[in-house]
Parts: C-alpha cells; sequence; structure tokens
C-alpha cells in the first residue's frame, strides 16, 4: 500500500520530498558501504529492473514488449559483467558519448517540442541506458576505495539536483528547456553547478582525491552534473512523449524510481570514465 497520501496530509510537497529523500539517502549509504559486493550486485539488479519497468512502461505499446525488454536489459548487463576490466573505460566513453547525442538533441527541442519518437526508438533507447547504468554502478563499487567514490559520484548529482530544486524555486526566472521540463529554470542549474563547484572543493582536500588535480577533480564533477541535467530531461521528454506526469507513486514528493534516478543513469557512465581518466580506476 503505497504511504504518499497519508505522508502527503500531515507534511507540506517539500517536507514529504526532504524527509524522503532523508530516507532514500540512508538506504543508499548503507547499500554501498556495508554490504559485499554480491549483494550489492544483487540490489542493483533489482534497482535497474525497477527503473526499467518504469521505463519501459512509458514507451513499450505491449506489456509482451516490456518483459521482453527488461528481459534484454538483463542479460545485456549481466554479460558487459564479464568484460575485462581494461574495456570498461571503453563502454563508458561509448555511453557518454550516446549521451552527448541525446544531449544535442534535447538541446534543439527545448523550446520547441519536436515530434514524439517512436515507441520502438525510446524502447530501444531504454536497452542501450539501463545496462551501462547498471555495469558503471558495479565498476565504480568494485573499486579500490569504491564505496566511497560511489557515494561521492552520487553526491555529485544529488547536489546539483537539490540546489537546482532550491535555488530554481526561491530565484527561477528563465526557463532552461520548457519545452521539455517547464519548472527547470538556468538559475536553478547555475546554483546546482555552484554547489557541485563547493563539493569538488571540498573533494579536492580529501586524501581519497589526493594524487587527482584540483582543476580536473572540478572538470569531472561539473561534466558529471551537467549530464545528470540532461538525464532529467531525457527523462521529462520521454514522460511527455507518453503523456504522464511521473513515472509512478513509489516514492512520496518525488513519484517513481526512474524520477528519483533519471539523473544517476546519464551520471553514472560518465562519472566511470572521469575516474579511469583520473587515474583512479584501480581493481581490488
Amino acid at each position: 500500500m503505497s504511504i504518499t497520501k497519508p505522508m502527503n496530509a500531515m507534511l507540506s510537497p517539500t517536507q514529504v520530498r526532504i524527509v524522503t529523500g532523508l530516507a532514500l539517502s540512508v538506504l543508499g549509504v548503507c547499500v554501498v558501504f556495508f554490504i559485499p559486493l554480491w549483494a550489492f550486485v544483487a540490489f542493483t539488479a533489482l534497482l535497474t529492473l525497477g527503473v526499467g519497468y518504469e521505463w519501459f512502461r512509458l514507451s513499450c505499446r505491449f506489456n509482451s514488449t516490456r518483459w521482453v525488454a527488461l528481459a534484454m536489459v538483463m542479460l545485456i548487463g549481466a554479460g558487459l559483467h564479464f568484460l575485462p576490466s581494461n574495456q570498461a573505460t571503453g563502454l563508458a566513453f561509448i555511453t557518454s558519448l550516446g549521451w552527448l547525442l541525446l544531449i544535442v538533441g534535447l538541446w534543439r527541442h527545448r523550446r520547441v517540442a519536436g515530434a514524439n519518437r517512436s515507441a520502438n526508438f525510446r524502447t530501444v533507447l531504454g536497452i542501450f541506458i539501463l545496462p551501462a547504468f547498471w555495469f558503471a554502478l558495479v565498476q565504480i563499487r568494485s573499486l579500490e576505495q569504491g564505496d566511497w567514490l560511489l557515494l561521492f559520484g552520487i553526491l555529485i548529482v544529488a547536489v546539483a539536483d537539490s540546489l537546482a530544486y532550491f535555488v530554481g524555486r526561491a530565484l527561477g526566472r528563465r526557463k532552461l528547456a520548457p519545452a521539455l521540463s517547464p519548472g527547470k529554470t538556468l538559475e536553478g542549474v547555475i546554483g546546482g553547478l555552484l554547489g557541485v563547484g563547493v563539493l569538488a572543493a571540498i573533494g579536492a582536500v580529501l586524501p581519497l582525491f589526493a594524487s587527482v588535480p584540483s582543476w580536473m577533480l572540478a572538470l569531472w564533477s561539473m561534466l558529471v552534473a551537467l549530464y545528470s541535467v540532461a538525464g532529467d530531461l531525457e527523462e521529462s521528454r520521454l514522460k511527455r512523449e507518453a503523456g504522464v506526469k511521473d513515472s509512478g507513486q513509489l516514492l512520496p514528493g518525488h513519484g517513481g524510481l526512474l524520477d528519483r534516478l533519471d539523473g544517476q543513469l546519464a551520471a553514472m557512465p560518465i562519472w566511470l570514465l572521469a575516474l579511469t581518466q583520473m587515474h583512479l580506476f584501480v581493481i581490488h
């Protein structure tokens, strides 16, 4: 049974969003730090299935197609985990390049919505994005100090998203992409990037990034944050094409799993690429 209605009755929308966010943060820390790698792989597989179910519910016309697409995500994702570690950089690069092409399309249609993409295209897009997301999570967690490196990548997206939300509500005037996400503002995105800059400055003095030049950490952190914005906008476009407001109702104040993890879908592959370029891709 959903707890969304009881929470909404007791708390304001912002309070509901904060409470849910805090609960998810505690769960995330426990998963990243306190379970063995095999359990992390299993948990993130279930997480990817949940996100995939919502994605394909928005893109597939038939239930049978949805289940076939989910099976393909799991098969491809499982296969990727058998790749030699020295091929992780190439896969991360290809995925980041794929997202860059999506960013170009999002930029073109930020003010005037383009024609709806076909259901087949949106389904194939999910089959490409979701296994790469799962692969990136597991690869990062497998590294030496992978738990801390994964947490930092997650924090980049969380800081960018949270500050964009609050700064946008307080100061937002200019719409970033009104045809895709009317609530997202340029001021909010700038506020999120400033927050990520502060996070990168903190990271630069931590032993975790002692071997990384400060400018490089800041540059990659900003790119990860920008990719997370693209993930958010891509999901908004997907929902607009499906004619729905939220991908689901599982998370009070946030919608569905896809609503909560849209930025992470784009950010984790490029964060994996960033770690390889900063020479932090060191397997246990």
